[in-house]
This record gives structure tokens, sequence and C-alpha cells, in this order.
């Protein structure tokens, strides 16, 4: 009923600004229902469904709604659109500026900030960011495997870069001194902790604070003890790491490398992050670095395959409207 989506034609309509939006549409249908339209609805999902064709109109409040094509299900009798169900519902930014953003996020190693986005497609600056939030949020993983085999752990902070000029920074009547510059810093901070296995996934997390017991947590939780061999360094919250299962320690006071121990991998991915955050975003408050941290997560893990299938699988994880608001979600 629905051919292949194909990943050539239609991505450069859909990039050089030709598609249309009936186009645009149809390739998200070829990619959300490649055997066919269901029914998305959670409480039927039946398979026997017809089109219909709607006409364009003007709305009361001005805007402008063109001709689409909608679906009925035949067990049920309700109407859904191609988007309906998914992070796309009732918005009103058009579904081909979507998959472009999309693209554009799934291509660029270090993402692309939602003030380029605005400058691009004429959007309000609130709609831009929020549209970049929905997206991340379907990159991520949602139940993500276990990892296994030779295992890095290490942990990261971002923000709270000292500000100015040494005199500057001084409280006026108190002469606070570096040291004391120094630990408002750190507790500026916050702190990521991460593990990614040699040549395969990475798991990162926001975790604030850093704890022995949320680390012991995380690992206990997110590898297979039986098949794996943990690599981190000398900090001495992973002191105890041996009583679940091997693990080895690279001393970074005297070496980076010994042999097969070291943690450059997990060390890199920090530097793509930093990278990232730093030169594309310039600022992220910390409410929403779990946000920025997943889209990372999601090309680190999808590094392998190309840009195309990287874009389609992230179209597959589409599905699941967004009922809240961002910073609810950040601040639960």
């Amino acid at each position: 009923m629905h051919g292949e989506f194909a990943s050539k034609g239609d991505l450069v309509k859909l990039t050089d600004g030709t598609a249309t939006e009936a186009d645009a549409r149809r390739i998200f249908e070829g990619m959300r229902w490649p055997k066919g339209v269901r029914c998305p609805l959670p409480d039927c999902g039946g398979s026997e469904v017809y089109r219909i064709s709607v006409k364009g109109k003007t709305l009361k409040s001005g805007r402008i709604v063109g001709p689409r094509e909608l679906f009925k299900c035949k067990a049920c009798r309700r109407q859904f659109s191609v988007t309906k169900g998914t992070i796309f519902e009732d918005s009103h930014i058009p579904l081909r500026t979507w998959l472009v953003v999309m693209y554009r996020m799934c291509s660029s190693k270090k993402s692309v900030s939602a003030r380029q986005i605005e400058r691009e497609f004429g959007l309000s600056h609130r709609a831009a960011w929020f549209m970049c939030h929905r997206i991340r949020w379907a990159m991520t993983d949602k139940n993500p495997p276990k990892l296994s085999g030779t295992v890095e752990a290490d942990e990261t902070y971002v923000g709270g870069k000292l500000r100015g000029h040494p005199k500057h920074r001084q409280v006026e009547g108190k002469g606070e001194t570096m040291k004391a510059s120094m630990t408002a810093t750190w507790a500026k901070r916050t702190p990521v902790f991460g593990m990614v296995e040699r040549g395969g996934r990475v798991r990162a997390k926001v975790m604030k604070p850093v704890t022995q017991d949320a680390i012991e947590r995380e690992v206990f939780n997110g590898v297979d003890r039986s098949k794996t061999h943990l690599m981190t360094d000398a900090f001495p919250i992973y002191r105890n790491m041996e009583k679940m299962l091997p693990h080895d320690v690279i001393r970074h006071e005297s070496e980076y490398v010994r042999g097969e121990v070291h943690t450059q991998n997990i060390e890199s991915f920090w530097a793509v992050l930093k990278r990232g955050l730093i030169g594309t975003y310039h600022h992220v408050d910390a409410a929403y670095l779990h946000q920025y941290v997943g889209e990372y997560e999601f090309r680190h893990n999808t590094r392998q395959i190309k840009d195309v299938e990287r874009f389609m699988t992230l179209a597959s994880q589409t599905d699941g409207r967004l009922d809240w608001y961002v910073g609810d979600q950040a601040a639960s």
C-alpha cells in the first residue's frame, strides 16, 4: 500500500525547500507506517483505514488551514491525521519544517541551536525552543539496554566557570579570596555521570549531587555485572566497585593509559558534549541539561549508521504526544 521511504529524492526535496506540506505528510506516513496505515488510537489499532480529503479553510483567528488528508478507521469510526499521537500533534508549525529540523539535529554532530532555527524558519524563539526540546524528548532512549564488555565510567561537570578579572570578582567590602570564588563556582556546576562500552553505546545522566550511593546504584542498574569489566579513574567514589564486578583503576596523577586500562572513550564523549554546549548553545540552564545530554547520547549511539538511517530511527521514536511543559518535566 505504501512504498519505502525514498532516502535520496525525498530528503533532497525536504532540505532544498521544494517539498510541499502534502509531500512532507506523505514522507512521514511512509516512515511511520511502512506496512500500511493503522489506527494510532491506543484502544483500537485497526488496520482497515480509508482516506478523507478535507478542504482548506480560514479559522476565526485568521489562521489559514490548507487542504489536507485525514484517515478514518473502519473499526472505531474515528478520524485521525498522520501526526496523531506523535510529538507533532496539534502543532501549528508545518510538518515539513519539523522534518527538516529533525534531520538537521540528526546530521549535525554538535546539533543546531533554537536561535538558528528561529532565524532560518521565521519562528518565534519560544516556538523554536520548544520544538527542539520535543525532538530531544523523542531522541531519549525509553528502554536502554544494559551495557556489557569493557565499560568506562566517569563524571564531568558542566558550567560554573569563573568570569571576568579577579579584581572584578571581589565582593565590595569583603575582599573575596580566590578560594572563596572557586568554592562558589563549584557550587554552580552541574555534574553528569556517564558509562560507555568500548566501541558501543553510552549512557549519561545528570546527577546532582554525585554520591557514592547514586553512582553504585547507576552502575548496578545500568550494566550486566556478569559480563562487564569496569574502568574508572582513581576518584574515591569508585572505591567499592570491585565488590560488585571486576574493576581496574587508572591514576591520572601519573598515567593516562596502562595497556587496556584507560577512560579515553568516555572522556572523548565529554569533549564532544562540552564543545557542543559551548560552541552551539553558549549557555544551557541546569534544569534542561538532561535534555541536551540525551540528544548527544542519541547521536553517539547511532554514530555508525548514515544520517538518513539516523533520521529514520528518530522518526520511528516520535510516537507519544507531549502533554507536559518542558520546565515541569525538568523540575520533576
